[in-house]
């Protein structure tokens, strides 16, 4: 996992630095001041990779003397942090970091905001031992596009053609055809990802689409009857592909993991991006929580296949062997606008293992702070808190309503607006804004009768 980054010089804050909780992460802010590239950088520090092989690049105005610099610190497979620093050269416009192996962070996947997705496996991008010590090449990641994710991923380079992954259409109809495990794990993610009891995501049977297209399509089973996958809902689109990345990159590290006579992983981290997307509110209130279970059970699952052959035990003797092994670390750290998300972890959140950041603009500066957490109640207290710091959880008509008819009765009557500079003029626009059931109008009409 990772522990602290500091940026240098590099991204909308001059000097950034965070210090991570070991479980869960939330990360929130205006458009556009570094939400994103944090997780780039939290992607690089893990991976010494780029996300979607996309390099940062300082601006101009950054001094020669100067130069930006990435310093974080990883625990890795020892337990022990491990403090790196990568600095920027001017002269050939590269990061140059150390040369020694680096920690091994566990399996880290990262779901980008553009439907893609990046993921690093230790039994499969770790530095290989057949390569020389000095002057070879980061190990690589796998980088998804959004389409790839679908139709599958090649390795272009070199002479030899490779198939990386089938993708979704194909992998699906392959893992219900060979009843291997990996189908109904996937039936499990998706049940739990699912937004309530009464609307769980299913796979149906596959269906041919296209004339052209010999593939058979697999299909969700929804209530007015099954839809084909590539025509169903973005946020379904989202949540399956999510599911799938999942399950893949967990039953291809344990294949590889059990083919180098290892056992898999007991760490992950998962880095989200906008975790809301696409999703309906019932579905933002149960999806952190969901999916921090989702990614535990994956280690679960890892420890108790890992932890004896011997058929004479229990599937029980082998749980409860393989959760006395060493203790298992799900990281994840995500962005998001939503207060839902934020609400939907107040009786799951702890202070010890998890934090909250915040992006603030001040005056012509990107902040980045961590916050305290606090209890909100419901989503508008979280919408008035300092993470999204709207002075009402309401139209901005109806902001401006409410805040011109508080100073009308308090008397401050300076500086009003000509459109609401009169008890008549408020008392009007109050009734276009505000709903009859308001709590505001017991007293605007009490303070309104007092006054006549």
């Amino acid at each position: 996992m990772i522990k602290e980054l500091h940026l240098h010089q590099i991204g909308p804050v001059p000097d950034l630095e965070a210090e991570f909780g070991p479980r869960l992460n939330l990360v929130t802010g205006d458009n556009g001041l570094g939400k994103t590239f944090l997780l780039d950088a939290c992607w690089y520090a893990l991976t010494r990779t780029w996300a979607d092989n996309k390099q940062f690049y300082p601006s101009s105005d950054v001094p020669k003397n100067d130069p930006p610099s990435i310093k974080y610190t990883v625990i890795g497979k020892a337990g022990k942090p491990s403090a790196i620093e990568a600095n920027y050269r001017f002269l050939d416009q590269k990061w140059k970091g150390p040369q020694a192996r680096p920690s091994m962070p566990g399996l880290v996947i990262y779901a980008r905001i553009d439907g893609g997705f990046s993921v690093w496996d230790p039994a499969r991008n770790y530095w290989r031992e057949d390569e020389s010590e000095e002057g070879r090449e980061r190990p690589k990641a796998y980088q998804f596009t959004k389409d790839q994710v679908w139709d599958g991923l090649e390795d272009a380079e070199g002479k030899e053609k490779r198939i990386i992954c089938n993708g979704l259409l194909r992998d699906v109809e392959g893992w219900r055809a060979k009843g291997n495990g990996a189908f109904g794990l996937l039936e499990g993610v998706l049940e739990q990802l699912s937004e309530g009891e009464n609307e769980i995501l299913s796979i149906g049977a596959g269906v041919r689409v296209r004339l052209n297209d010999v593939r058979d399509i697999p299909t969700l089973r929804m209530p007015y009857g099954p839809v084909p996958v590539t025509q169903a809902a973005a946020g379904m689109r989202r949540v399956l592909a999510l599911a799938y990345l999942l399950v893949w990159a967990w039953e291809e590290h344990t294949r590889a993991a059990k083919l180098q006579k290892d056992e898999p992983t007991n760490r992950i981290v998962l880095l989200f991006d906008e975790m809301e997307a696409h999703l309906h509110p019932k579905w933002q209130r149960v999806f952190l929580p969901s999916l921090m279970k989702v990614v535990d059970g994956l280690l679960v699952k890892g420890q108790i296949e890992a932890t004896t052959n011997d058929p004479r035990k229990s599937l029980d003797q082998k749980a409860s062997s393989a959760l006395k092994k060493i203790p298992r670390s799900v990281q994840i750290i995500a962005t998001t606008h939503a207060p839902l998300i934020l609400a939907s972890v107040e009786t799951y959140f702890d202070d010890v293992s998890d934090k909250v950041f915040l992006f603030e603009l001040q005056g012509s500066s990107v902040k980045f702070k961590s916050i305290d957490w606090s209890i909100r109640g419901d989503v508008s207290a979280w919408l008035r808190s300092p993470l999204f710091s709207l002075d009402q959880a309401r139209s901005t008509e109806a902001e401006e309503a409410l805040e011109v008819a508080e100073k009308w009765m308090r008397r401050d009557r300076q500086k009003l607006p000509p459109h609401l500079d009169s008890e008549a003029k408020i008392h009007h626009r109050l009734l276009e804004v505000l709903p009859e059931f308001d709590p505001f109008w017991p007293r605007w009409i009490v303070k309104r009768e007092g006054h006549q």
